[in-house]
């Protein structure tokens, strides 16, 4: 069995230099969380997931090249 990496949404946010207010409030565009232990946490693939959606929708055709 492989176990994910995860990080809580402070980490993530400190990562990101995205403000925890601006998390919560932008949740629908942040990567999904799960809890664990009473603590959000967002595994590594989903973050990946995110970037790469983000990447996208910055490149100019709206696919990642």
């Amino acid at each position: 069995m492989s176990f994910a990496r995860s990080c809580s949404v402070k980490e993530f946010c400190a990562r990101w230099g995205i403000h925890e207010t601006t998390y919560y409030r932008r949740r629908a565009d942040m990567p999904r969380t799960i809890k664990v232990g009473g603590q959000l946490r967002i595994t590594e693939s989903d973050e990946q997931e995110w970037l790469r959606r983000k990447q996208e929708a910055a490149s100019p055709t709206g696919r990642a090249a």
